[in-house]
C-alpha cells in the first residue's frame, strides 16, 4: 500500500526547524547543487532505485528520481507529433526537418531533436500522459526524457464520450483477465524502463452522475443494476443495497418498485431506466455503490499492473478536479495510488481549496496532470483553460500557480496544456482548440517563454522554501 502522510504531520513538518524532523535532511541556507539527468535535484540525495518513486524526507514530498534526487515534475502535455503536420503548418515542418513525407525518418529525427531542444530551452523535465509522439518515447528503454506512460484497462477518457459497454462488470472475473491483459501488453515491455515516471490510466472518466449528464454517458451503478443474476457485478449492487436498507420495503419506497425480497431485485433485469436519479435516495444510493465499483476498478487493476510492472509509480486515472464526487472518489482512489493525479483548470486560489479540502481524505503529494491558461486568438476563439485578457496576464496566471502550489509540501508537479497551439480549422478542434507555449509555426510566445524558462531556474529553491 503506498505510503500517506496525515495532514497534521505535513503541517508539523512545515513549520518545524530543518531537518529535525522525523530525522529529516537538512536543506542548506542556500540552494546548491546541479540537476541530473531526469532533471532532478542533486543538492537533495536518497536512496537511489532506478526508478522513479516518491518520499517524505520530514519536511515535504517529492518525486525522486531513478538517480535517487529530489524531483519536482515541471512538465508539459500534448506533444502530438500530428499537430506539427496539419494542413496549416505541415509545409513548414517539412522545410524545417528537411523531410520529404510526414513520419519518414527525416522528420521523426528532425520532430525528436527539435522537441528535446525546446523542452531543454524551456527547463522542463517531464513529458504528460498526452504525448503521442513514439519517437519521444519508443522504444522501451530508448527515451531520452521523462514521461507518464498509459495504462488503460478500460477506455473511458471523457473525450472519447465513454458509451454503456465501456463500463465493465469490474466484479467478474473477465474485468481481472483484461486487466492482465493490457498490463502484459503496455506495462511489461517498460517495466525496466527508467524514464517511465509512472502509469496513467482514463483522461477524467465521467463517473458520477452528474458526470453521466454532462457527458452524455452512464455510471457503473445505473448499468450493473440492470444485469443478470449471474452478474458479479449485480451481485455486489443487491449486497450494497441489502446493507444499505435492510428491508426490501425500504428499497420500494426509493424507487417505487414492488419486490417481495431481495431475491427479486437480484433476479431483474433492466429494471430501471439508465438515467439521472429521480430523488436524492436514489442518487445516495448510487453514490455509495460507485465507491465500491470504482474501489474495485483500481485494487485489481493496480494488481494486475504491479505483477507485469513492480518498478513504477501508479498514478491512477487523471481525476477531474471539478466533479462532484472528487473528495470521496480521491479517498478511495488514493489507498491503491502514488499520489493524486488531477485535471483542474482554476487559478491558484481555486486549486489551493482543492487541495486544502483533499489533504486529510488522502495523505499523498498532488500531481497537476493537465492544466492551462489560455488567450484566445482569431485561430484559437475558445481554448481550454481560464481565459486571460493578454499574454501577460496569462504568464502572471501561470507565475502565480506554479509558485504558490510548489511550496507546498504535498505538491510535486505540473503538466502543462501545452507545447504548441492548434486551430479550429484543425479537424475535432472546431468548438475547443488547445493553447501551447509556442505558436503552430514553433514561436514562443515571449511572456509565457520568460515565466516557464525563470520557473525552471528557481524550482527547487521555490520547493524548499528559499524562495
Amino acid at each position: 500500500m503506498p505510503l500517506s502522510i496525515a495532514r497534521r504531520d505535513l503541517l508539523k513538518s512545515a513549520l518545524i526547524g530543518f531537518g529535525a524532523y522525523l530525522g529529516g535532511p537538512t536543506w542548506a541556507a542556500r540552494i546548491a547543487g546541479g540537476r541530473d539527468r531526469f532533471g532532478g535535484w542533486t543538492g537533495l540525495k536518497f536512496d537511489a532505485t532506478g526508478f522513479f518513486r516518491t518520499e517524505h524526507d520530514g519536511r515535504r514530498w517529492w518525486l525522486v528520481t531513478p538517480e535517487g534526487h529530489a524531483f519536482i515534475s515541471w512538465g508539459v502535455n500534448h506533444y502530438h507529433a500530428n499537430w506539427w503536420a496539419q494542413d496549416y503548418n505541415r509545409d513548414l515542418w517539412l522545410r524545417r526537418f528537411r523531410a520529404e513525407d510526414v513520419y519518414d525518418r527525416a522528420w521523426n529525427r528532425g520532430f525528436r531533436e527539435a522537441a528535446l531542444a525546446d523542452l531543454r530551452r524551456l527547463g522542463l523535465n517531464t513529458l504528460g500522459i498526452h504525448t503521442n509522439a513514439t519517437m519521444l518515447t519508443h522504444p522501451p528503454g530508448q527515451a531520452r526524457f521523462p514521461f507518464v506512460a498509459p495504462y488503460e484497462p478500460l477506455v473511458l477518457s471523457h473525450y472519447l464520450k465513454p458509451q454503456p459497454d465501456a463500463y465493465a462488470d469490474v466484479f467478474a472475473p473477465a474485468f481481472e483477465a483484461q486487466c492482465e491483459r493490457t498490463a502484459r501488453q503496455v506495462a511489461a515491455p517498460y517495466r525496466d524502463d527508467p524514464m517511465v515516471l509512472g502509469y496513467c490510466m482514463a483522461d477524467c472518466p465521467p463517473l458520477t452522475d452528474n458526470e453521466a449528464v454532462w457527458n452524455g454517458s452512464t455510471t457503473w451503478p445505473r448499468r450493473l443494476r440492470n444485469f443478470a443474476a449471474d452478474a458479479p457485478g449485480k451481485q455486489a449492487y443487491v449486497d450494497c443495497m441489502r446493507e444499505r436498507y435492510g428491508d426490501v420495503s425500504g428499497f420500494n419506497a426509493t424507487y417505487g418498485t414492488s419486490f417481495t425480497a431481495w431475491p427479486d431485485l437480484l433476479k431483474a433485469r433492466n429494471w430501471r431506466p439508465d438515467q439521472a436519479p429521480a430523488n436524492e435516495a436514489e442518487r445516495s444510493d448510487n453514490a455509495a455503490f460507485l465507491l465500491l465499483c470504482v474501489e474495485r476498478y483500481y485494487s485489481v487493476a493496480r494488481a494486475a499492473l504491479r505483477r507485469a510492472d513492480p518498478n513504477h509509480l501508479f498514478l491512477g486515472d487523471k481525476i477531474n478536479g471539478d466533479t462532484d464526487g472528487l473528495h470521496s472518489i480521491a479517498a478511495v482512489t488514493s489507498r491503491y495510488t502514488d499520489l493524486v493525479n488531477t485535471q483542474h483548470y482554476a487559478r491558484w486560489e481555486g486549486q489551493r481549496e482543492t487541495m486544502d479540502r483533499l489533504t486529510d481524505a488522502v495523505g499523498q503529494p498532488f500531481l497537476n496532470g493537465d492544466a492551462a491558461y489560455t488567450l484566445p486568438t482569431e485561430t484559437m476563439p475558445n481554448p481550454h483553460g481560464q481565459h486571460a485578457r493578454d499574454m501577460a496576464e496569462r504568464a502572471l496566471w501561470t507565475r502565480e500557480f506554479m509558485e504558490n502550489a510548489t511550496a507546498r509540501p504535498d505538491f510535486v508537479g505540473w503538466h502543462m496544456c501545452g507545447m504548441i497551439d492548434t486551430a479550429k480549422t484543425m479537424p475535432g478542434k472546431e468548438q475547443a482548440q488547445h493553447q501551447g507555449l509556442m505558436t503552430t509555426r514553433g514561436e514562443f510566445y515571449p511572456e509565457m517563454e520568460a515565466t516557464v524558462r525563470d520557473i525552471s531556474d528557481r524550482l527547487y529553491i521555490i520547493a524548499t522554501g528559499q524562495a
